[in-house]
């Protein structure tokens, strides 16, 4: 389905009419369900003042992503790198208090934003087809290359070395969770340890990806 540089088919009329339904249908259950969350005082009660982390902490530590965005800090690879301006319209979500109710609140935001980027994305297919050429072009040889994505944990690097012959040599991926472990760390110093459940699943971080 996916190939370097664009995708392996169009997306026809019917699929797309069908794309954008289970697309609504399935913000209308996110934005049910969170608005439960927001509407429980217990809830409000417990995310806020709870894992805090300064802006300034965020950036020593070089937090990236959603975590870091909570801080108010504004690193997102969509933004920072967008030399094609594919992200001009996209509208970012920032947090100011640092603490699981503002990774909360970003997250959700996103949510909001990247449905209407989605929706705008699709409907503009047609006018502007994403695909890939019939012809890949060979790799450079002996060439070391890197490329960032915002994924949804946060910046996610990729960095490739061919040999003499434009093969893939070597292939390494750097997550985010290896930028925010610390930053989930330094979120629970002085905290409850009833407070280490909310704070861990609002980085939300991976174990194999800080290993990688």
């Amino acid at each position: 389905m996916l190939l370097p540089g664009g995708v392996n088919f169009d997306l026809e009329q019917t699929r797309t009419l069908e794309f954008l339904k289970r697309l609504k249908a399935a913000w209308k259950d996110a934005y049910g369900a969170v608005n439960l969350l927001w509407q429980s005082a217990t809830v409000m009660d417990r995310f806020e003042n709870t894992g805090k982390l300064s802006t300034t902490q965020a950036e020593e530590i070089g937090l990236v992503g959603p975590p870091a965005r909570a801080c108010s800090l504004k690193r997102d690879v969509r933004k920072n790198y967008d030399s094609d301006q594919l992200y001009k319209n996209l509208v970012m979500a920032y947090g100011q208090s640092g603490d699981v109710l503002a990774r909360a609140q970003v997250r959700f935001d996103e949510c909001q934003s990247s449905i209407n980027f989605i929706e705008e994305a699709v409907k503009n297919l047609e006018d502007h087809p994403y695909k890939s050429p019939d012809n890949l072009n060979k790799l450079a040889s002996n060439t070391l290359s890197f490329s960032l994505v915002e994924g949804w944990r946060g910046e996610i690097c990729h960095a490739a070395i061919t040999d003499e012959e434009g093969k893939i040599a070597h292939y390494k991926i750097v997550d985010p969770s290896f930028h925010n472990w610390f930053g989930l760390a330094l979120c629970l110093r002085e905290q409850e340890i009833s407070d280490f459940p909310l704070c861990n699943k609002s980085f939300n971080l991976s174990y194999c990806g800080f290993d990688l």
